[in-house]
């Protein structure tokens, strides 16, 4: 007999339009005022590698952008496509690449002024340990379907 007064509390619980909960109706609320969630952002953590490799562990360039179907290569401030757009990269432009994404598709970059040298971004040499890049260089996130590492 409990099982079916249980049963029967939990079905009707089920059938009416927001569970009946106080604490779900807050919940559902709050959802519906929400606009749209925004990603924020997720600072390029540098010195992932440990305190015996650079800050940035490699280099690398922006290849595969065409003309027609991507003319170039946006900087995002987290690693998400919804995330703001605070940059735009060219085919060519080196970067030093220090941190990715969990699922690997975004590359967090450092962007060396043009013409300047990767020592200029102040993450060629070790740091005691991981944290966010606050250095002078441009950094963010771009996919990485679009960087190729390369040598120094």
């Amino acid at each position: 007999m409990k099982r079916l007064a249980l049963a029967l509390c939990l079905l009707s619980m089920a059938c009416s339009p927001r569970g009946g909960s106080g604490d779900a109706d807050a919940i559902y609320n709050a959802g519906e005022q929400e606009a749209q969630l925004s990603p924020g952002v997720q600072p390029v953590r540098i010195g992932e590698g440990g305190p015996g490799f650079a800050a940035c562990a490699a280099a690398g360039t922006v290849v595969n952008l065409s003309p027609q179907d991507q003319p170039y290569l946006p900087i995002h401030a987290a690693p998400f496509a919804e995330a703001s757009e605070i940059g735009r990269l060219e085919n060519g432009t080196a970067l030093l690449l220090c941190s990715h994404s969990i699922d690997q598709r975004w590359q967090g970059v450092v962007v060396p002024p043009a013409g300047g040298v990767p020592a200029d971004c102040g993450v060629s040499a070790p740091v005691a340990s991981p944290r966010g890049y606050a250095g002078p260089c441009r950094s963010g996130w771009v996919s990485a379907a679009f960087v190729r590492a390369r040598a120094g």
